[in-house]
């Protein structure tokens, strides 16, 4: 009898320690699964740089600027690809941009407005270029994650996830536009106050 007790004892411990790892396995395998998407170098870097100039003046994700006019500020943005989908002529980018408003203010790179967004950019080939045809935003509030689920695949959807929990999205653009105003690299920019 004492024998059975232990190995039913034994049994059910193991059981036991067998389900706690076999949780934390699933628990963690969004790390891992399903694979991260393809995203072709070249097609990347051919497109992100029509997409950053799209992006940049005011067709799709960023308005006009509450700053002054005396202060010319401008809008920059920095995309991060997730998944690139090539279908004939059409190429659709699954990506994550981070667009703000810059100014410089004396020696000062100021900052008053900005997004961070997922976005489905889908380009067309005219001849060798791409051209921006249509951008895809999510659904503020309740309507997000059904809209992000139309837009991009599973495999999209998993990676976005993944970065959201590693904390790895895009960073804003700062170092463009620092450069662009001719201040120092590595110049970070500070909040706008009005005067």
């Amino acid at each position: 009898m004492g024998r059975v007790v232990k190995a039913r004892t034994w049994s059910a411990l193991l059981a036991v320690v067998v389900l706690a790892v076999g949780g934390a396995a699933w628990r963690q395998s969004w790390r891992v699964w399903p694979p991260v998407p393809d995203v072709d170098p070249h097609v990347s870097d051919a497109a992100l740089p029509v997409i950053d100039r799209f992006l940049e003046t005011g067709r799709a994700v960023v308005w006009p600027s509450s700053m002054p006019a005396r202060m010319r500020p401008r809008w920059f943005c920095a995309e991060e690809p997730i998944e690139i989908v090539q279908r004939g002529a059409e190429v659709r980018v699954s990506l994550e941009a981070a667009c703000n408003d810059y100014a410089r203010d004396g020696g000062r790179l100021v900052t008053h407005a900005g997004t961070r967004t997922p976005l489905l950019v889908t380009l067309d080939r005219h001849g060798g270029a791409l051209v921006v045809r249509d951008v895809a935003q999510p659904v503020d509030g309740a309507g997000f994650r059904p809209s992000l689920e139309r837009m991009f695949s599973g495999r999209g959807l998993a990676e976005f996830d993944r970065r959201q929990r590693l904390s790895k999205g895009v960073d804003a653009p700062d170092d463009e536009a620092a450069r662009a105003f001719g201040l120092p690299p590595g110049t970070r920019a500070q909040q706008y106050e009005a005067q």
